[in-house]
């Protein structure tokens, strides 16, 4: 396949020249790695790992260096994922042999090590450009990265240039993966058992992930801690582009084997497992936290990570990271939370991660035992276990090696439980771990725990699309509880009681919940919070969580939703001994409540999910987009509840909070406690005002992109003009932008009446990118990538205005495919859409008769630069392209005139191509067909025994009528593989 030199040059050259010159990796051509394996089909260096193996362990015998070999690349395992997480475990501790050292032991179990982790520079690490695979069909994946011959990275590189450049990358590695049922026997997945990263890049974006995963958790590689970007610049002499940030972040030496050795972890998330690599703010926050508390001086402090942003993982990370460190000497690490959900969901991820023998302190006295003895334990406990009958809590340990992490800092560190904690573990070193944390005058995070060691904020998370904006919209303030309404409510229900009377029934009888969850309240906001869900959230996709004041509040939203219609919600309340025959319905067991919420982030139903104080905190559902908080929440709890709708998902970008309750003047509350520069857009509180800028705005550069095609009377000639005005490649990229801008913007405001102005230029724009797309590439659906509340307003106008049937491919084949020229006013616009047609025709034909349709696009380039050198008119160009298109519609005519067969000429073109006088096998290429045709059965394409049983019928063919001798082997290969094209079945 042709490279794009924009590729080589602007892309895989500059990543190598990083990798060479600044990094200290060393290049080896695609032949030299040849010459280290066995095989195109063994994708590790063979030679490379024993010669390393050989140095790292310079006791083992050639047998066994042989044996480690083969426990490397032999792995048993029944999927490439099983096989990559025991060479990970291989690649960090090493594989063991039996070997006698002679030092009086006998033949014993021996650790071989594949990398060394202490002295980095007695690894090799090799780059390798254009990498051949050999699997069902052969794979090149542009670098790979090898440590000690192991295959460790993988970087697939993509022209900026070309249109959805990052999207290409990534679906290029996910064949290469076959990480879905399209890319069936079509990658090299023996590449991916070793594999540890990979990274999808066009140069001026670079994204990093690891095996298998979901496009939405691909980011960028921001900081190259601990360089800086200045220091990038300073090293380059240029400005650092993403690419540059990513390599230096993740494959300087130190980094690469870091990552490799402390930072992936295989999480088993609902009978699955999920392999996740850190992202930058997880490993600088992990590397920053160990640096600080093995300085002399000891410091503890906290970590200030967004929510959303992977605090768990953070907190998993770097307790690998304290338990490895040899100055730390086998520490002990107390995981602290304050809610059970939390700490259930901690120890489960360092359970599910691998983390060796996480102990979960059952009760105060369980705690009290691990703690008294600690002997390089990691326990997991709340903060409601440092509880004591006694009136002064003991002190367990004055022992200095312990590091208690504390998630959620900012809550539950200000009281008698943290005292005793902190009493209980005298010289400890205290990490704590918040989205939000507190400075004021009672509850100082800082004060509480130091300095802050690492800060990811809210704005950086969005920035790097770890996470979405929050909207916040007040609705139906007359159903909001304020004071007023029970002033007025008391003087209706207790007229004719004393003023004192009537206080003291308000206090027993009459309170703001009561009120907020009478039935025909909760009704009117549910028809509201419906209508809201169905028009602005429904239409995209995506879930909502509504959150009730108490717990028979949210029976009520369930019963008032069910009356309406809609049974596609779930509700999560706790159970209590003696509960009223009301509640009994929403008993439901840990397991139950858990296979709900695996539905609701998993399947289609639930699509709304009631509670009252479930799932506020440490909660996520990426499809989750709305919040609707009828709840008297405040101050933290407020925060941390808004951000469950922050997650990111495909097509989401935002999460909007809907406030039934009135907690304007709350969330001012919540968020005054911050500095006004750190909460700067923590939540929008006036989004509607704020986004409509930005939508005229972006409208104005959508339409304002066709400024410079000259306007005429006719409505279509212009439109026709304008799609023609994308014809080149970098222009239908820039287009795509603006209008893709546009239409996020437009989506955010409907159904807003302000947005609807702007619906009739999306509608005309959309033609235009539909009509360009249709004749200019190949792309699928044009306006599938597009919100679902936007697309329906297009997709009414194209049925309403038959939009599709003026601009829909149409086969060149089709007896409408004259007539749809016919309606193109310009020879330009005729001449467009018969390149673009044949061109189209050419990408599907290519495979299956490759010498036919590449002498057709030879003609059809010949054409066009001819034009471009004005050597010939439109007029010329309209003719020459139209002579063309006849010959792609009869390539049986072609057939005919070398007086063969239309299914045997594909076969015999390939064969003539190789030699000079070709006419003496065209018979030769009539049999050849024929032994094909003889073996095919169904999926034969994947019976190795097949083709092989082909190939010798085919070679055997072809040495009877005396085709060169040392073309042979080669031709064989190839005439099957066009067969395999060719022929389905």
């Amino acid at each position: 396949m042709t490279r794009d030199p924009k590729e080589l040059t602007e892309v895989e050259n500059p990543a190598v020249e990083v990798l060479t010159r600044h990094l200290g990796w060393t290049e080896r051509t695609a032949r030299e790695a040849d010459a280290l394996r066995p095989s195109r089909k063994e994708p590790v260096l063979v030679g490379l790992l024993k010669e390393k193996i050989r140095d790292l362990n310079p006791w083992i015998s050639e047998e066994n260096i042989d044996r480690a070999v083969y426990q490397l690349t032999s792995i048993p395992a029944s999927s490439v994922l099983e096989a990559n997480e025991k060479i990970h475990v291989m690649l960090d501790l090493g594989t063991t042999v039996l070997q006698d050292l002679g030092d009086g032991w006998g033949e014993r179990s021996r650790t071989v090590r594949l990398i060394d982790y202490d002295t980095i520079e007695n690894n090799d690490f090799t780059v390798v450009r254009q990498y051949s695979i050999e699997h069902y069909t052969e794979c090149i994946p542009d670098i790979a990265l090898f440590v000690n011959g192991i295959p460790i990275g993988i970087v697939e590189c993509k022209s900026p240039y070309i249109v959805r450049a990052m999207a290409e990358a990534l679906k290029q590695l996910n064949r290469y993966q076959e990480n879905g049922s399209g890319f069936r026997n079509q990658g090299c997945p023996q590449l991916f058992r070793t594999a540890q990263f990979l990274i999808a890049t066009h140069g001026t974006v670079a994204r990093f992930g690891t095996n298998y995963t979901p496009l939405r958790h691909w980011a960028e590689w921001k900081d190259p801690w601990p360089l800086t970007l200045e220091d990038l610049t300073l090293t380059l002499g240029r400005l650092p582009t993403s690419q540059d940030a990513l390599l230096f972040g993740t494959c300087s030496k130190n980094n690469l084997l870091d990552l490799i050795q402390n930072c992936i972890v295989f999480e088993r998330e609902d009978g699955r497992v999920v392999k996740k690599v850190a992202k930058y703010p997880q490993f600088r926050a992990a590397n920053k936290i160990l640096a600080q508390v093995t300085a002399p001086e000891r410091r503890g402090g906290f970590v200030w990570h967004w929510q959303g942003s992977g605090k768990s993982l953070t907190m998993e990370f770097t307790a690998v990271k304290l338990r490895r460190n040899r100055a730390l000497a086998n520490p002990t690490i107390v995981v602290v939370t304050d809610r059970t959900d939390l700490d259930q969901q901690i120890h489960g991820t360092f359970l599910h991660c691998g983390f060796p023998n996480p102990v979960n302190a059952a009760s105060a006295a369980d705690l009290k035992e691990a703690l008294s003895r600690p002997v390089g334990q990691t326990v997991m406990t709340t903060i409601q276990k440092f509880q004591d009958a006694a009136e002064v809590y003991p002190t367990l340990t004055e022992e200095r090696n312990i590091f208690v992490l504390v998630d959620e800092a900012h809550r539950s560190q200000y009281t008698i439980l943290a005292a005793n904690m902190r009493k209980a573990l005298p010289n400890a070193c205290f990490i704590g771990f918040t989205g939000t944390p507190i400075s004021q005058k009672k509850r100082d995070t800082f004060a509480e725990f130091g300095p802050c060691i690492d800060r990811y904020d809210h704005r950086q998370s969005v920035k790097d699309g770890i996470t979405v904006p929050i909207y916040y919209e007040g609705r139906m303030s007359k159903l909001s509880i304020a004071g007023n309404n029970l002033k007025d409510l008391s003087e209706r229900l207790f007229a004719g009681y004393s003023e004192e009377q009537r206080a003291k029934f308000m206090r027993k009888y009459v309170t703001k919940t009561a009120i907020a969850i009478a039935p025909e309240r909760v009704r009117r906001i549910s028809e509201d919070l419906l209508e809201h869900y169905r028009t602005r959230i429904e239409p995209n996709g995506f879930k909502a969580q509504i959150v009730a004041p108490n717990r028979l509040g949210a029976v009520r939203y369930k019963e008032a939703l069910d009356a309406l219609g809609r049974h596609d919600s779930a509700v999560l309340i706790s159970k209590m001994h003696n509960d009223e025959e009301h509640y009994r319905p929403y008993h439901i067991s840990r397991t139950e409540e858990q296979e709900i919420i695996r539905r609701y982030k998993e399947e289609d139903d639930p699509k709304i999910i009631i509670v009252c104080d479930k799932l506020l905190t440490g909660f996520d559902a990426p499809r989750e987009q709305v919040m609707y908080l009828d709840s008297p929440l405040k101050e933290h709890t407020l925060l941390q509840a808004m951000g469950r709708v922050n997650r990111r998902y495909k097509g989401k970008s935002y999460g909007l909070v809907v406030d039934y309750w009135g907690l304007g003047g709350a969330l001012r509350d919540a968020l005054s406690m911050y500095d006004d520069n750190d909460i700067e857009g923590l939540v929008h509180t006036d989004f509607k005002r704020e986004i409509l800028p930005h939508l005229q705005a972006a409208h104005r550069a959508a339409i304002n992109f066709f400024a410079p095609v000259p306007r005429v009377s006719r409505k279509d000639d212009y439109k026709q003009a304008c799609i023609l005005y994308l014809k080149p490649e970098d222009y239908r990229i820039a287009f795509d932008q603006v209008f893709k801008q546009f239409s996020q913007y437009l989506d955010m405001l409907l159904p807003d009446p302000e947005a609807l102005r702007y619906v009739s230029d999306l509608r005309w724009l959309a033609d235009i990118r539909i009509g360009a797309r249709n004749m200019f590439s190949e792309d699928d659906d044009p306006i599938e990538d597009i919100e679902a509340k936007v697309r329906t307003f297009i997709d009414e106008h194209v049925r309403a205005d038959g939009v599709i049937s003026v601009f829909e491919p149409v086969s060149i084949y089709s007896t409408d495919f004259k007539a749809e020229v016919g309606r193109l006013s310009s020879d330009d616009a005729k001449a467009s859409m018969i390149e673009h047609a044949v061109k189209r025709e050419i990408h599907l034909k290519l495979e299956e008769d490759p010498i036919f349709y590449e002498s057709l696009l030879d003609r059809l380039n010949r054409i066009l630069q001819e034009y471009e050198q004005q050597q010939i008119s439109s007029a010329e160009r309209l003719a020459c392209l139209t002579a063309v298109l006849d010959d792609a519609k009869n390539p049986q005519r072609h057939a005919e005139t070398l007086g063969l067969d239309p299914e045997v000429a594909p076969f015999y073109l390939v064969m003539a191509a190789e030699i000079e006088n070709p006419e003496r096998f065209k018979e030769a290429a009539s049999d050849i067909c024929a032994v094909i045709r003889g073996h095919t059965v169904i999926d034969w394409q994947q019976k190795e025994n097949t083709k092989r049983m082909m190939r010798q019928n085919v070679k055997r063919v072809l040495r009877s009528v005396g085709y060169p001798q040392d073309k042979v082997q080669d031709m064989a290969a190839r005439l099957i593989e066009l067969a395999a094209r060719r022929y389905r079945g």
